[in-house]
């Protein structure tokens, strides 16, 4: 479960995640640094007063880094209760980012799709139309919003820069570890061995805001678990990488029913893709909601779970917002564990390519040690 690095080259730091090859990083240092000497820097500004600024906050991710991003939302809206929040996200998660608003954590939305992020189902050409056009519509309706502050939090490929530089905003922060840094007018300190939702929080000290300690997503307040509550279980993700072997599900599955009714969720592929694992649970245990789940839902259907199985990081987030045990079928060859807090006693990481008895005993291990 490697974490990703940084490396100096150049005189300059460059952060180096485990799915980028380091001749490629060496090529982005050269092209940067030939870039340093024919740009002028942006210098440096003055953090100006937030009371009542008005903060845009660059995060065109997928759902589970804006559910990890809850934490900073929301440390910006305790702390500056009458500044307004602008989330630029991805069109991919609007459900999410609706959500968003809808629950107090940001005022407005952006969209803004950046070409590395689009569905690898669409061409590069259309990729960079769409690319082309969201970012100069994004440019656009963030001008018209007279921001204070512009932060970039994206940590890898691709930054936000070119669409802070086209919005004029007047003071663009961000983390410049995968080149120009110069364009930056104040950079967020990386620190390696943290989780990437701790490197977001990062952002309030350089606002000059008290520090927080990322501890998981922040999430409303649910409802108290009921007798009957189930474990939910996500078998499916976009990674084919992350998925379980069905062997795994064969072994777990039945004997997480002897514990728990079981809550399936996940999308209406998953539906299909894993219609098996339905006859693996007695009807009465099962309530198969893959493919009809909404994210608000989903929200809901964690904070009633007793406790939380997956191979995606988005019902772990869930879970461990809501503080239950959870646990996340791990390959450690696609590991996410950067996106989550060190030190959680109710979190927990199962090898899923182990031998599947043996990774079944341990997610009844970690399970047990809670619903005792």
């Amino acid at each position: 479960m490697t974490r990703p690095r940084l490396v100096q080259l150049l005189g300059r730091a460059y952060l180096l995640p485990t799915w980028y090859p380091a001749p490629l990083v060496t090529g982005l240092a050269l092209l940067d640094q030939g870039r340093r000497l024919l740009s002028a820097p942006a210098g440096t500004r003055p953090i100006p007063d937030l009371t009542h600024a008005t903060i845009v906050i660059a995060k065109p991710d997928h759902f589970g880094d804006l559910v990890q991003a809850t934490a900073l939302f929301r440390a910006l809206r305790d702390q500056l209760p009458h500044a307004r929040l602008v989330l630029v996200h991805g069109s991919w998660a609007a459900e999410v980012a609706q959500w968003l608003v809808a629950n107090d954590y940001v005022h407005d939305l952006v969209t803004y799709d950046a070409a590395w992020l689009q569905s690898g189902d669409v061409s590069w050409p259309t990729r960079l139309r769409i690319e082309h056009a969201t970012r100069s519509s994004a440019a656009a309706a963030i001008k018209q919003l007279h921001p204070s502050v512009y932060l970039d939090i994206r940590c890898t490929t691709p930054s936000t820069i070119d669409l802070a530089i086209a919005s004029e905003s007047p003071l663009r922060i961000g983390f410049g570890l995968r080149g120009r840094s110069w364009q930056y007018h104040a950079l967020i300190p990386y620190r390696p061995d943290a989780s990437l939702g701790q490197n977001w929080l990062n952002v309030l000290d350089v606002l000059g805001l008290q520090s927080a300690t990322y501890r998981g997503p922040v999430l409303p307040v649910g409802e108290p678990l009921t007798a009957h509550a189930p474990i939910i279980v996500q078998p499916g993700s976009r990674t084919a990488a992350k998925e379980a072997p069905s062997a795994l599900w064969h072994a777990l599955l039945p004997a997480l029913a002897e514990r728990s009714p079981i809550q399936l969720v996940g999308n209406a592929r998953d539906r299909e893709h894993f219609a098996a694992l339905r006859a693996l649970v007695p009807s009465a245990r099962l309530h198969d909601a893959m493919g009809t789940t909404a994210f608000s839902d989903l929200v809901v259907a964690t904070s009633r779970a007793r406790a939380a199985v997956g191979v995606e990081s988005m019902v772990a987030h869930l879970a461990l917002g809501h503080g239950r045990p959870t646990v996340v079928l791990n390959n450690p060859d696609a590991s996410g564990v950067v996106a989550f807090p060190d030190g959680t006693p109710s979190l927990t990481f199962v090898d899923m390519t182990s031998d599947p008895q043996r990774a079944a005993a341990a997610v009844l291990a970690h399970i047990d040690r809670y619903l005792a």
